[in-house]
């Protein structure tokens, strides 16, 4: 029995529309390491609620302690087993499909609507990157499996949608079909520069943060061994911050696991560079939110950077070989960095969070309109 759990929002307006939201996961203190997907959903997902409009969000977590909209649990958290893992998402597909939507004006999937049935309220596809692209730069062939086996769900996903959205128009070089790009969201309130963007208020010592796992694609211990072999012999003041899945056991190396958005915030503040070196990234969340913090970022050329930063405008953007070199420059040249900064807090600007959920609602509505003008036509 699907439970439903949620804080009080506002009566639902005139014109405020009931949607569902489908999301496999949200933010979750439990969890040592949580998607960029999960907060996008809470965070459009409180957006809306707070708005006006009545939000349920089906997933397999508990209710967020500060979220607005309400939550039925479809299915327990997904086991940590690749295989039961693989097996879990079809279930949560099929559960999904058991639900009775019927009461909601459109659907808004993150995922895992496969097996929902055409009929019904119109459906929204928020594609956050293509499991195709994940395979091609997955570092293993079980993970690159993993995707290979994703990929024909997700086109037949994208197929059954009443419109389908990417979060980058990189997407679209790997999935036909896309009809409007929405990108990804920033809360501006939360991820901040403050006073931090002093550079006498930074911390007293070259910090470099990384935010993502250690291994696959987001490279982390690629970037572990470039601090230990490269950056720190000729830097010995520095400091790498490693916001990853596990703790990190080095000289001069700090870990910080699953820590709040209010304490990640203030990691990026306090940094001096942040550094993402993904292999691939349909969008990139922490780039983003470094740059709406105020703190200049690194990255390497994968197609997500490449889109967020315009090929180096509002970022810097190096190959492997060129990365320690690249780092010890900009901890060693605070002009740049400053301007760098500068260039960020500019940049994030496109990505404000009331910007994005303005389209999503502008989207919502009109579909919803042009059903009921659909069915009004029928009727008459």
């Amino acid at each position: 029995m699907a439970r439903i759990l949620g804080r009080s929002v506002e009566t639902k307006a005139p014109d405020a529309v009931k949607i569902a939201v489908l999301s496999s996961h949200l933010p979750s203190p439990d969890r040592t390491k949580t998607g960029g997907v999960a907060y996008v959903a809470h965070r459009q997902a409180n957006a809306l609620a707070q708005r006006g409009h009545n939000v349920t969000v089906f997933t397999s977590d508990e209710r967020p302690a500060d979220a607005y909209y309400q939550v039925r649990r479809v299915l327990s958290a997904r086991p940590a087993n690749p295989f039961r893992a693989w097996l879990w998402i079809w279930h949560l597909a099929f559960r999904y499909s058991t639900q009775d939507f019927s009461d909601f004006d459109i659907i808004h999937a993150h995922g895992n609507n496969a097996l929902l049935r055409r009929q019904g309220p119109p459906l929204v596809r928020t594609l956050h990157g293509a499991s195709w692209a994940e395979a091609i730069h997955a570092p293993t062939w079980k993970k690159r499996l993993w995707y290979l086996s994703l990929t024909p769900i997700e086109l037949w996903e994208v197929s059954i949608a009443s419109k389908v959205v990417a979060v980058s128009a990189c997407t679209g070089q790997f999935v036909q079909g896309i009809e409007h790009v929405i990108p990804n969201s920033v809360d501006t309130e939360v991820f901040c520069p403050g006073p931090n963007l002093k550079y006498q208020h930074r911390h007293n010592h070259p910090a470099i943060l990384f935010v993502g796992t250690l291994s696959g694609r987001k490279r982390g211990q690629m970037l572990l061994d470039l601090f230990q072999n490269q950056i720190r012999p000729a830097l010995p003041e520095a400091e790498l911050w490693m916001v990853s899945e596990r703790n990190v056991q080095a000289p001069a190396v700090f870990s910080f696991v699953n820590p709040s958005e209010s304490d990640l915030a203030d990691l990026y503040r306090r940094a001096w560079v942040f550094c993402l070196p993904s292999t691939y990234e349909g969008f990139g969340i922490p780039y983003i939110e470094s740059m709406a913090c105020g703190t200049p970022v690194v990255a390497t050329p994968n197609a997500g950077a490449r889109e967020l930063l315009e090929d180096g405008k509002w970022g810097v953007l190096a190959h492997p070989s060129e990365l320690g070199t690249t780092l010890l420059s900009l901890l060693n040249d605070q002009a740049r960095r400053c301007s760098l900064a500068q260039l960020g807090l500019q940049r994030a600007k496109a990505f404000a969070q009331d910007r994005v959920v303005d389209a999503y609602e502008e989207l919502f509505t009109s579909m919803v309109n042009s059903k009921s003008q659909h069915n009004e036509g029928r009727g008459a």
